[in-house]
């Protein structure tokens, strides 16, 4: 009895320490998961200039930043394009993820009180943040409240290699056959146009389009903003700001408005203009263009990129709108569509007040700024994407056709960082942030099409075919947030951009003798809507930003 009562005493014994130990090994095991195991943040991003990814952080760039910050952000992209609407929704029902992206609604979330306050953490824990973010850049990205709520991915670049930004985009093929001209004015443009338009009333079998602008949702800013930069202003929004005595005067009612629209009224009697342009979806847009059927687009270099590699894989790059014409009126000295402006202060990625861990999150958005990580997001993945040699970054002909191509685009999660905090133009390397930045590559990339473009017009860069860019010292009006309380100016803004999507369709689509009419109906209804509020509430944020910044 003695010997089995030890023998049990002895088996109790294993029993309890092998207990033990498994718990202290799968406790121990638990804990190591958890250690590697990455924290999900959710993010919703209203960014309009890329096609949504389906799991950004399971690309292999995104799986890459999760191995080396130990997060993954689960995002949610803006489906439509109402971002108010989405925004108003998201602010109404409480229901914020841990990051908000708002892009031109960005400042609902700021003056609902919804977002975080960045400042003291970038004090505290903004070790790389502040690497590539200045003294200087943090005091304009201070708003008249005192707080930073994002940090901005506006670092306005002008690199020596892009396309510019707007522009009257010109098909390469009517230039070529026209004797490469240059341009300077929208009164010489026009002719061309139609020229090239009677000669070649088809393209493929389909009407040839003379001259197109996007004009759906958000993106109807497209054939309000022309005629600031026809009169020789910068992007300043609805306004055009005198920038000697730095006054804001709302250009929609003036003799520059009427006579754009004058004249895209007259071309759409002659066919030239398109006859969808206000019923026509964006992608319906793009489509034409992708078709090599347009001759002419006002719009931006990102909104077309896609169209350009569509038409440059159907080895039908001659047909592409690729050529930047910034056109002024005769008798405006320079083009304004290039600047070199301060940092963006209008939008970025913020931390919502939902966000149960908002130093974490932070932390995460300064381990962005580290300078491999900003190689991760614009360049990828080393030996995949890009290479080094003696310390310059560079890529391959095939690396950049690899970086064109939507399917690997979308696998390596490539071109979708944008919005994101990053440097200015180049890494703290000396690398360029991009690789379309570098001049040597961007050259190297041309098409065949775009070299002769060059050589024809004795340019290295697009570039060139800009007025030097001038500095703007107080950033553009567009960025200057209206607080709720001003409803005359909020109002006031609604009602006019009403009046606009009302009546510049009906403008431009005016029977022969109706326009002047119009016009008139259009200036006196817009006047019912006090813009002097507006130009007096705008033109002293703009000398308040003067005084603060210098």
């Amino acid at each position: 009895m003695a010997l089995r009562r030890h023998v049990s005493i002895f088996l109790v014994a294993v029993f309890v320490i092998t207990s033990v130990l498994s718990f202290s090994f799968d406790s121990k095991n638990n804990k190591a998961q958890a250690a590697v195991k990455p924290k999900v943040f959710t993010m919703f991003s209203a960014d309009a200039s890329v096609t949504p990814h389906p799991d950004l952080f399971s690309s292999k760039i995104g799986q890459e930043i999760t191995k080396r910050t130990g997060v993954r952000l689960k995002v949610e992209y803006l489906v439509g394009l109402d971002q108010a609407t989405k925004v108003s929704l998201m602010l109404a029902s409480g229901d914020l993820p841990d990051f908000v992206y708002g892009s031109g609604e960005h400042q609902q979330f700021i003056r609902a009180g919804a977002v975080v306050p960045l400042e003291d953490y970038i004090n505290k824990y903004g070790k790389y943040s502040k690497q590539i973010y200045s003294d200087s850049d943090f005091k304009k990205l201070t708003l008249t409240d005192g707080h930073i709520y994002f940090l901005s991915y506006n670092r306005n670049e002008v690199s020596p290699s892009t396309k510019g930004d707007y522009a009257f985009w010109t098909q390469i093929e009517a230039l070529k056959e026209a004797g490469y001209p240059t341009f300077k004015y929208w009164e010489d443009y026009v002719p061309f146009i139609k020229n090239y338009v009677k000669k070649h009333p088809t393209t493929d079998g389909a009407k040839t389009i003379g001259l197109t602008i996007t004009t759906e949702g958000a993106r109807f800013y497209m054939i309000t903003n022309p005629p600031k930069f026809l009169m020789g202003s910068q992007d300043d929004g609805a306004f055009i700001v005198n920038q000697k005595t730095y006054e804001a005067k709302m250009f929609a009612m003036s003799s520059g408005a009427y006579k754009f629209y004058k004249s895209l009224n007259s071309l759409w009697q002659e066919g030239i203009l398109d006859k969808e342009m206000f019923v026509q979806s964006h992608d319906q847009y793009l489509a034409k263009i992708a078709q090599g059927r347009v001759v002419s687009t006002f719009g931006r270099n990102f909104h077309l990129t896609n169209t350009w590699n569509s038409l440059r894989q159907q080895g039908k790059f001659s047909k592409a709108p690729a050529v930047p014409f910034p056109l002024v009126f005769k008798g405006t000295k320079r083009s304004r569509y290039l600047m070199v402006s301060t940092i963006g202060t209008r939008d970025g990625i913020s931390i919502s007040k939902k966000c149960k861990d908002p130093v974490a999150a932070f932390k995460f958005l300064d381990a962005l700024c580290q300078v491999d990580i900003q190689k991760l997001m614009y360049w990828g993945i080393k030996g995949q994407d890009y290479t080094v040699e003696n310390g310059k970054m560079t890529v391959s002909q095939k690396q950049m056709e690899m970086r064109r191509d939507p399917v690997y685009q979308k696998k390596q999660g490539i071109g979708y960082w944008e919005i994101f905090p990053h440097a200015y133009l180049k890494l703290q390397d000396g690398n360029y942030r991009r690789p379309e930045f570098d001049p040597e590559i961007a050259y190297r990339d041309y098409t065949k099409e775009e070299k002769e473009v060059l050589d024809a017009y004795k340019f290295k860069s697009f570039m060139q075919f800009y007025d030097p860019p001038e500095q703007s010292k107080y950033g553009y009006a567009w960025e200057i947030s209206v607080p709720s309380d001003r409803q005359d100016i909020t109002v006031g803004n609604q009602k006019r951009d009403d009046l606009s999507r009302k009546y510049i369709p009906q403008l431009v689509m005016a029977p022969k003798g109706r326009f002047d009419d119009l016009w008139k109906r259009y200036v006196n209804d817009m006047n019912k809507t006090n813009p002097k509020a507006a130009e007096e509430f705008y033109t002293q944020q703009i000398k308040w930003r003067l005084d603060k910044w210098y």
